[in-house]
């Protein structure tokens, strides 16, 4: 199947197809077009020409096509979270180039939630998932946190699975883990370094490895917790803008604040510039590294996620895994780096800026 056919499909140029599925960073006109020519590639399991060959000749390679299923845990659909939009897309194209099929990609964001796991609807809605597929699955790649009893219930499904995630699944399948806790106490620690002693913290707060590490940061600076400074939601732009009315209201908000998400820590900036207070504009730092934090005013500072080796790395594990390589379950710790911007500003120097998107 060739870029030329998903360009018949979907009505575009053959040239906008190949940078769709080529650059997963490549800014489509229209969101439209980008998820119609990704579910085309998807439909026709698409592989790059030159990988298909190889695979047919067994040139240099000697493999076969492996189907793979993609799940993602956090949201109904992956474009409630830029960071999950672009782990896709990285994600997607390393399957291609790796000669893979995209057998399925599900969203349901009952599997990392504890409550809903305990449901007996579990079995159902696993089954549901595997119902109607054509070609067996060769493997499971999960993208986000997932309960211990979704895990062994998709076990039952699947032999061969890797989780991406930021919440470690204790050695119940191979993962790659880039620690929330570690990247929580890396951004707390940053703020105290400006000398922020009062530091506010935004997201979830249930079995959330980033809320667990907020908490250690605060225990190891000797800065007593304050409930006030904790606002406990769910990661999208417009929970951001209710934090930030939310700290503003409070007689001694915090002048620091810990997002676990950039797109909570959007959210949050635009609240300054929406509602142009200049008596409350405390320091944000967040976690992810998606492109729109380049793009606030001031530029988001973020602890950044290597996510094209967090794709590499668990597509390794997995391919290995299915081919016997490896037989012990396998666990590959990544680090998020500071990236340093504009939205963190010494205690001393919090003046007036102006904060607007």
């Amino acid at each position: 199947m060739s870029l030329k056919e998903i360009a018949q499909m979907t009505g575009v140029s053959v040239s906008t197809v190949g940078r769709i599925l080529n650059d997963p960073k490549h800014k489509c006109s229209s969101e439209d077009i980008r998820r119609r020519v990704l579910e085309a590639a998807r439909k026709i399991n698409y592989i790059p020409n030159a990988n298909a060959r190889n695979l047919k000749s067994g040139d240099g390679r000697g493999d076969e096509i492996y189907s793979i299923n993609i799940l993602l845990t956090r949201f109904a659909n992956e474009a409630a979270d830029p960071f999950y939009d672009e782990l896709l897309m990285l994600l997607e194209k390393e399957l291609r180039n790796s000669g893979c099929i995209i057998a399925n990609v599900w969203h349901n964001a009952e599997f990392s939630d504890e409550k809903a796991s305990r449901s007996d609807n579990l079995t159902s809605i696993i089954d549901g998932l595997y119902q109607g597929s054509e070609r067996k699955s060769d493997g499971l790649i999960i993208i986000g946190k997932v309960t211990r009893r979704a895990l062994r219930a998709l076990k039952i499904k699947e032999k061969n699975i890797v989780s991406i995630n930021r919440n470690s699944t204790n050695y119940e399948v191979d993962e790659v883990l880039c620690d929330g806790s570690r990247i929580a106490r890396d951004a707390v620690a940053y703020l105290a370094r400006l000398g922020h002693t009062k530091i506010g913290y935004v997201g979830d707060c249930h079995n959330e490895s980033r809320f667990t590490g907020y908490q250690a940061a605060l225990a190891d600076l000797h800065l007593a917790p304050d409930l006030d400074y904790v606002f406990d939601t769910t990661p999208n732009e417009q929970n951001g803008l209710i934090a930030y009315e939310y700290f503003k209201n409070l007689p001694d908000p915090p002048t620091g604040i810990y997002c676990a998400n950039d797109i909570l820590a959007i959210g949050l900036i635009k609240g300054f510039g929406k509602r142009r207070q200049k008596l409350y504009m405390p320091s944000v730092i967040s976690s992810d590294d998606i492109d729109a934090g380049q793009y606030t005013r001031p530029m988001l500072t973020t602890i950044s996620l290597p996510k094209s080796d967090m794709v590499r790395f668990a597509l390794m594990l997995l391919l290995d895994r299915i081919k016997g390589g490896h037989k012990i379950v396998s666990r590959l710790e990544l680090e998020g780096t500071l990236i340093i911007r504009e939205s963190c500003r010494n205690y001393s120097e919090m003046t007036e800026p102006e904060y607007y998107i």
